[in-house]
């Protein structure tokens, strides 16, 4: 079984948390990064449709990855 460093999912952690909090409040931010990436995987009907859904979704898996990468840590 493969072991992920704890840091490394506090630093996704907190990048998800960061992602989420730009879908909920500054799409405009995020639509302007969406520009860059349309092509691979976002369009803009998708985020304009679904941007909470994402950022509700980001925010939770960054908050688990939070709390798995500091219990590791601390060794709770």
């Amino acid at each position: 079984m493969m072991v992920i460093n704890p840091y490394i999912k506090i630093f996704f952690g907190l990048l998800f948390i960061l992602l989420g909090l730009g879908y909920i409040y500054k799409p405009e931010a995020i639509e302007r990064v969406n520009r860059l990436i349309r092509e691979t995987f976002l369009n803009d009907s998708y985020v304009a449709l679904h941007r909470k859904n994402w950022g509700f979704l980001l925010l939770l898996l960054g908050a688990l990855l939070i709390y798995m990468g500091v219990s590791r840590t601390l060794g709770w």
